[in-house]
């Protein structure tokens, strides 16, 4: 369904193109709004956000946008005589949605209403057809009528038929080609056309998603909106759950009426990012509202670079947070924008309850702003957290160089060749293979990670063009979904989904910790263990002088909070991580992390605690965790000084070579 941006929450929105660019380069806005104000760019990650001034060439007015929703096929017909059957499971329809459109002749269905034609004849055998098992569609033009029945197995249980309204050579199945209603919710399989003297046939591939598949003579079938892919088929017994392995129990998709493939906004603004830039976050700010990018240099210019995490932005950006499944301790206009104009998160569930595991690039990330934060706990949450970070090392003549998930993926071990250390920010949640490969090439030839966040290095994604794929499996949600029986595998990779701890890869066995608890209740201060003090450690404490530290801080009032983590022996945790603080005293609202398992309660309650470590890694560097998604709130303000900021600077200058 098309329809116009709502932008009774923000007057401004839209996206840019490239987020990450390489200077000198161009990018380019693409904003949605009802006026046409002035435009600049500001340093996000400087005190103050200063203008920068770069060239900003308006191309065209800001006008407002529409926005297309859910997922729909489309197939060319012969102007005589056809049938067509297609395999379909209906999933939840509550009002009446396009099965399939043959011109200006709709065939509806709703999980309530008999099937029929819009308008025209009605005659049908059933109600409603049900959800949750697998049809089958026979939608035939014979002569000067269109019938249509759904069958179960050879039974049929709903049939319908109108006079043919012209000879449309264009057939549509789920949706209407003028996007002028919602879209159908349902699973389709193998689609079979036949007419007069021939036949073709068509089988979604297990990997995907894509926009057109091929039958054997070479037509298409169209796919619009990016419905899911791999979803299993009618073929699935559950006797495999690996699409590369029985590809044929995976050739259906899953469509929903809220599926979103990206915006087609033209481009409004253009950004010259000169050759003298430096590396940093800058924000077109149009009508008060500011667009994040990300630049980096033509040139490595610092011995570290700190990785933006884009892969959790995106994750996140735009998530719905229903207020029936999630209290809110406070509004946000970027959430109240998500949910005016239907956009939806991989933390998310469609319409039809099932989960959201495809997000595109070309979205406006309403969530992702400075100012941001998060209603679920009333703090800031990601990018306002990680320009702390930035603004501190800046005020401290650390330099930073700028690389994001998305360049890592692209660019691999490449991306970190002449760079000494790696600087993650609050909460690099997830990670494709390419981006653990890098990483721990990086490591073993001697670089070192300092992973100032928590509950990072967690969950694979993938990454295809404008789209990432993210899969929940393997572990239980504490406030997600699950997926379906057999669909924990990414249908862009066939690789598993989930955990990479589930994997034997991931954060503990890259840096020691992995999340121990997770919660929105008071941030804890830590305190320096016995280890701390052992000469060969003791520089990271240089200029602390009390035990405790961290008692104050933007997260939640603390530098240990929200999710933490800790190290585990038994789950992974390398020999020679040294644990050289730890938070305690967590309350009941944090919950533990549902992807460990403990022989006891008294194991258990001894894991209830956040562990900032340290380790000398084989291959040469240093592996500090921070351990706490609050940490990087904790940092001092502009003019102030405190122990988080003293110990973040001295490992830092230590592994820049500098202390």
């Amino acid at each position: 369904m098309r329809r116009r941006v709502d932008h009774g929450a923000m007057g401004i929105a839209g996206f840019v193109v490239p987020w990450s660019l390489v200077a000198p380069g161009v990018a380019s806005a693409h904003l949605s709004g009802e006026a046409t104000p002035a435009a600049r760019v500001l340093r996000l990650d400087r005190d103050g956000m200063p203008e920068v001034p770069w060239t900003v060439t308006q191309a065209r007015p800001v006008a407002v946008g529409e926005v297309s929703l859910g997922a729909w096929v489309s197939l060319a017909v012969p102007r005589g005589d056809f049938a067509l059957g297609c395999e379909v499971l209906f999933t939840r329809n509550p009002d009446p949605r396009p099965l399939a459109c043959l011109g200006p002749l709709v065939l509806e269905v709703s999980d309530a209403g008999p099937l029929r034609f819009a308008g025209g004849a009605k005659e049908a055998a059933l109600a409603g057809p049900p959800t949750g098992r697998w049809l089958r569609l026979s939608f035939a033009r014979v002569g000067d009528r269109v019938q249509a029945e759904i069958l179960d197995g050879e039974a049929v249980i709903a049939a319908v038929s109108a006079p043919a309204a012209g000879r449309p050579e264009r057939l549509e199945i789920g949706g209407d080609p003028g996007e002028a209603r919602p879209t159908l919710n349902a699973r389709l399989g193998r689609i079979e056309l036949s007419w007069p003297g021939g036949a073709r046939g068509w089988r979604f591939p297990a990997r995907g998603p894509v926009s057109a598949v091929a039958a054997d003579d070479g037509a298409m079938l169209n796919v619009h909106n990016l419905p899911t892919f791999a979803a299993t088929s009618p073929r699935w017994n559950g006797s495999s759950f690996d699409p590369r392995l029985t590809p044929d129990h995976y050739d259906a998709i899953h469509l929903h009426d809220d599926d979103f493939g990206g915006l087609d906004w033209p481009a409004t603004h253009a950004v010259e990012v000169p050759e003298t830039a430096a590396a940093g976050v800058y924000a077109l700010e149009v009508a008060g509202e500011r667009l994040p990018f990300f630049v980096r240099p033509g040139r490595p210019a610092a011995r570290l670079a700190f990785l933006v995490p884009t892969a959790t932005y995106l994750a996140y950006a735009d998530e719905a947070l229903p207020e029936t499944r999630f209290p809110w301790t406070c509004r946000d206009r970027g959430q109240a924008f998500a949910a005016a104009n239907g956009f939806l998160s991989p933390y998310d569930l469609h319409s039809d309850g099932s989960g959201v595991c495809l997000a595109s690039l070309r979205r406006p990330r309403a969530t992702l702003r400075d100012d941001y934060l998060y209603p679920l706990c009333g703090a800031p949450h990601l990018l306002p957290v990680d320009l702390a970070l930035l603004r501190f090392a800046a005020r401290e003549g650390i330099a930073l160089d700028i690389l994001t998930d998305h360049d890592l993926d692209a660019e691999g071990a490449a991306a970190l060749a002449l760079y000494a250390g790696l600087v993650t920010g609050s909460h690099p949640e997830y990670w494709s293979g390419a981006m653990l490969d890098a990483l721990e090439a990086f490591l073993g030839r001697g670089g070192s990670l300092a992973y100032l966040g928590g509950n990072g290095f967690d969950t694979v994604v993938a990454f295809d063009g404008d789209v990432m794929e993210l899969r929940r499996a393997s572990v239980p949600s504490h406030r997600t979904w699950d997926p379906a029986p057999g669909e924990g595998h990414l249908s862009m990779t066939g690789e598993p989904g989930g955990p990479w701890r589930a994997r034997g890869r991931g954060e503990l066995h890259l840096t020691g910790v992995g999340m121990s608890l997770m919660g929105f209740g008071p941030s804890r201060p830590f305190r320096r263990t016995r280890e701390s003090h052992a000469p060969e450690v003791s520089w990271l404490f240089d200029g602390v002088e009390g035990e405790t530290f961290g008692e104050a801080g933007r997260v939640l009032g603390g530098a240990a909070g929200y999710e933490v983590d800790a190290t585990n022996r038994r789950l992974g945790t390398p020999d020679g991580v040294r644990v050289l603080a730890v938070a305690e005293g967590f309350g009941p609202e944090f919950i533990d992390d549902a992807g460990r398992w403990f022989l006891d309660e008294a194991e258990r309650a001894r894991h209830r605690r956040a562990e900032m470590t340290l380790w000398a890694h084989p291959g040469g560097g240093l592996v500090f965790a921070a351990s706490s998604v609050a940490w990087c709130g904790a940092l001092p303000s502009p003019g102030a000084a405190n122990d988080v900021g003293r110990i973040t600077a001295n490992l830092l200058r230590r592994m820049s070579g500098a202390g």
